[in-house]
């Protein structure tokens, strides 16, 4: 047996954990999820488990193909993105930082006093090993001139459907997802579980597995993984630090891209995002 049939082995023994009735796949059409699709489906032959996808409308042609295809059922959120980008801003630094961002400017709109631990965050006086914002986007964010800027683009667009999905089911969620791909997720996930009981068995997975795993079964994968690692919202200013918004930019369509550079505009203006096509 080797690496691969062993992880897989495993993963089936943690799916003996759950109660195939009880949950139920959150289906993105990314390599992280299908995976688990393929293995419910094709290597446990388990009929139990609805497969239920989410159309953000900020999804890549071949992805969203993908969820319609193999989701027993398609959510919509409740809020479009312009809605979202009218009441609560748009994504710019990174999720962490546009978390702490997003509740100075929130209070400071209000005319309150953001919250200690919020102002240390913004203005950097913070003991070691307590992080803060960049100074890049602190600058920003004090000059008074910043546009509204947030981290709740995927609550609305992806968590929200989810958790009303959820209450009127009563079924929990599997999720596709894995320590190894960013810090905040190594934090977040750390077994087979999270505190409210979603089921979270590859967080343990690495790159190199994975990519063993879809080499050896010959998995289905989508021709935007040729040109970037990792798929989520076209555009996502998340990526920008890599390069890899602008490696996106150059594979959607030209009214996909004009969506997507109207929406994301101020941020990828702060972030120097070359969003001309080249």
């Amino acid at each position: 047996m080797n690496d691969v049939d062993f992880y897989l082995y495993d993963l089936k023994t943690k799916f003996n954990k759950i109660n195939p009735k009880e949950y139920y796949l959150s289906y993105s059409g990314g390599k992280d999820s299908h995976l688990l699709y393929w293995f419910i489906k094709e290597y446990l032959k388990d009929t139990d488990i609805k497969i239920i996808g989410i159309n953000t409308y900020m999804e890549h042609s071949d992805i969203i193909k993908r969820i319609y295809k193999y989701s027993d059922k398609v959510l919509l959120p409740k809020m479009k993105p312009f809605e979202i980008k009218e009441k609560y801003g748009i994504p710019c630094f990174s999720k962490e930082q546009d978390f702490y961002i997003y509740y100075y400017q929130n209070a400071i709109q209000k005319g309150k006093q953001p919250a200690k631990t919020i102002l240390q965050k913004i203005n950097r006086t913070y003991n070691k090993g307590f992080s803060g914002i960049s100074k890049k986007a602190q600058n920003y964010v004090l000059s008074g001139q910043a546009h509204k800027i947030t981290h709740l683009c995927c609550h609305y667009l992806k968590k929200e459907p989810a958790r009303s999905f959820e209450k009127d089911t009563g079924l929990k969620c599997i999720l596709g997802v894995r320590g190894f791909e960013s810090n905040l997720r190594k934090k977040q996930y750390q077994s087979c579980f999270t505190k409210d009981k979603k089921f979270t068995p590859i967080w343990d997975l690495t790159d190199n597995l994975l990519d063993r795993i879809y080499k050896q079964y010959n998995i289905e994968i989508p021709k935007v993984y040729n040109y970037t690692k990792r798929t989520g919202c076209m555009g996502c200013p998340y990526g920008s630090y890599k390069h890899d918004t602008e490696k996106e930019l150059d594979l959607i369509s030209k009214s996909q891209r004009d969506f997507v550079c109207k929406y994301f505009k101020e941020s990828y203006e702060i972030l120097g995002v070359d969003y001309g096509r080249r």
